[in-house]
């Protein structure tokens, strides 16, 4: 079975579009784990910034104060929106604003301040690129994107500005290419492996999702008569007894009738209309009790070649004798032509019916109830219905 680690990805990293809606919050989600902790990161260094900054001249701080704290505010909004899962679609397009706050505010903080050291501010693009591809993890094409527009506004400041020279404006310049290369270098390869362990997880999903309907085919056929969709003999055991379990854990409060019927004289009807004709009789038959089983619990199997059980939950002995009288009119009222029978001009059926009790309590016990009255019911005539009652003994309704 593919594990999905064979898919080869396009160098460009695109996926079909549903597949890539579905790997953007996926993408989102797993960014969203780490999101706040890098913006609590980032509130840090801006305090720190700041204080050093007034440390320095209370001068300096009076023009930085404002840019600093407009990146403090996008900050505590990202790690918010990372945490509130309503919000998340905002947060690559937060994440992004914050890194370009950070880069431009330090533009033009470095044009600005009156101080020796504030071409140091510039370097906050470089610091900038390392948050939006390193930290905040902005989807590559977006952190490409800002990566240009920053570099590009620096460029600006640089040599539009003439706060530096030029040796200086190339290493800071130099510096921004730098980091932009080496963190959006990382971020290709990290949303490629994250990607591919995305569609690798897709693939297993479906392989999952195909092997549990598989496992739902191979239960159903192994369990259900292909001809008269009814449960066949191992499936009928297996819910008899989940119910007979049921019915004694409750302590006798839930009654389980079980209703066995077969086709009178069906032998004579294969040799008189041929076996095709005979499948079709019992489709027939079988979709009577089918009709007639309305709860949960209920259901009906095919026993043996013309031999159907009926299992009727929470159903005392008298309601399932109605229901098995019900049954055997309406298969006569079917009006089956039957030469080769000894009782009627039709198809009819014979019913034994029992009920779980003190002398039925197990499944083998309570068909072999079922079967006794069966008997009986065939015995006295056929087309009609016999029962054994709560003293054992066996009666023809």
């Amino acid at each position: 079975m593919p594990s999905g680690s064979d898919i080869r990805l396009p160098w460009h990293l695109r996926l079909p579009g549903p597949l890539e809606r579905d790997f953007t919050d996926f993408f989102r989600d797993s960014v969203a784990r780490v999101a706040p902790w890098a913006a609590l990161n980032v509130v840090v260094l801006l305090s720190l910034a700041l204080a050093l900054e007034f440390s320095m001249s209370p001068e300096v701080a009076a023009s930085t104060w404002r840019p600093r704290l407009l990146c403090l505010m996008l900050a505590v909004a990202t790690a918010l929106v990372a945490r509130h899962g309503e919000w998340r679609r905002w947060l690559h397009g937060l994440s992004m604003a914050l890194a370009l706050a950070v880069a431009l505010t330090g533009d033009w903080m470095a044009l600005t301040v009156d101080h020796p050291l504030a071409f140091s501010l510039f370097l906050q693009t470089p610091l900038a690129i390392l948050l939006m591809s390193v930290l905040l993890r902005v989807p590559f094409y977006w952190a490409v994107a800002g990566s240009v527009v920053m570099i590009g506004a620096l460029a600006a400041s640089l040599y539009q500005g003439g706060r530096t020279g030029e040796d200086l404006a190339m290493v800071l310049l130099l510096l921004s290419l730098s980091s932009a290369s080496m963190s959006l270098f990382g971020q290709y390869i990290y949303e490629r492996l994250l990607r591919q362990h995305f569609l690798s997880e897709n693939v297993l999903f479906q392989h999952r999702d195909e092997l549990h309907s598989a496992n739902r085919v191979l239960e159903s056929q192994a369990t259900v008569d292909g001809l008269t969709g009814c449960l066949n003999r191992r499936g009928m055991e297996s819910r008899l007894d989940e119910l007979l379990h049921g019915f004694s854990r409750g302590g006798g409060k839930e009654r389980v009738s079980v209703l066995l019927f077969d086709i009178d004289f069906f032998k004579q009807y294969n040799d008189t209309y041929g076996h095709l004709a005979g499948d079709e009789c019992l489709k027939a038959v079988a979709s009577i009790p089918r009709s007639l089983t309305q709860g949960d619990k209920d259901f009906v199997a095919r026993y043996g070649g013309e031999e159907f059980m009926v299992v009727l939950a929470n159903t005392s002995l008298k309601d399932a004798l109605v229901v098995a009288e019900r049954m055997r009119t309406r298969i006569e009222q079917l009006g089956l032509p039957h030469s080769g029978s000894r009782v009627s001009q039709v198809v009819t059926i014979s019913v034994g019916v029992t009920c779980a009790g003190e002398h039925a309590a197990d499944a083998n016990t309570l068909i072999k109830c079922a079967d006794e009255a069966l008997y009986q019911a065939k015995g006295a005539g056929r087309n009609q219905v016999a029962y054994m009652n709560d003293q054992g003994r066996v009666l023809a309704l």
